[in-house]
């Protein structure tokens, strides 16, 4: 009888991380492709949703932290960079800065940051990567200046910037030192 009921626990515990899961997965879709339109969930969305709703559910899982997903114990390695880029003129003023280039579509931007985590490397020993790997990198963050100075035909050079954040420490936040830094990785003049 003991061993039915540690099973019959487990089950449920495995079946609630599956529908929460499944949830997830759903409100991630629908969210991203999904943001301001109205669509028609399938069934085993709404199953899935009606069950995470439940009151003894959503008691459980706010609890325990089932609800906030597995993401939220990565680390989120690909936030931690910057890219600054100054566009200038023919005399070296500044037009604009910006952070980030102009995309038409929200895949685009993922995938621009996915560059960030290509650009760890550059953090890595020297020794590790070949040197033609290093220009690898150099020559994407080229080619993303490029396109930001495409998108302003005033600009006539751009400067890249790219940093490192640099959070305050918990003593340091406690100190009223709030603000973040950002440490200069590398720079780029095109």
């Amino acid at each position: 009888m003991k061993r039915k009921v540690q099973l019959s626990g487990i089950f449920i515990l495995l079946s609630l991380v599956f529908i929460i899961g499944l949830k997830g997965t759903f409100d991630g879709y629908y969210g991203f492709y999904y943001e301001n339109k109205t669509y028609n969930k399938p069934l085993i969305y709404t199953v899935s949703e009606e069950i995470t709703q439940a009151k003894p559910v959503s008691m459980f899982t706010s609890y325990t932290g089932f609800d906030t997903g597995y993401g939220f114990y990565a680390p989120n390695v690909a936030s931690d960079f910057v890219i600054k880029f100054e566009l200038k003129d023919m005399h070296g003023h500044i037009l604009e800065e910006k952070i980030m280039p102009s995309f038409k579509s929200k895949e685009s931007r993922v995938r621009y940051t996915t560059v960030f985590n290509m650009l760890l490397d550059k953090l890595s020993d020297k020794n590790k990567y070949d040197p033609a790997y290093e220009q690898y990198l150099d020559i994407i963050v080229q080619q993303i200046a490029t396109h930001v100075m495409s998108e302003n035909p005033e600009a006539s050079g751009v400067t890249t910037k790219l940093y490192l954040y640099d959070y305050p420490s918990i003593v340091d936040y406690k100190q009223g030192k709030v603000n973040e830094n950002f440490i200069l990785i590398d720079e780029f003049k095109h």
